[in-house]
């Protein structure tokens, strides 16, 4: 029969796997950049 394979972290399979928590902190960075912007954008801000 088949043994279950050991479950991967989705954070393994990052191109650099130490530095996950930077991937994220650079998303939310760019998110915001890109919220501020839409908003100045549409005069809102």
């Amino acid at each position: 029969m088949n043994t279950p394979q050991p479950k991967k972290s989705w954070h393994d399979s990052l191109p650099f796997p130490k530095h996950w928590l930077g991937y994220i902190a650079i998303k939310f960075i760019v998110l915001g950049l890109g919220i501020y912007l839409a908003l100045r954008w549409k005069g809102v801000l």
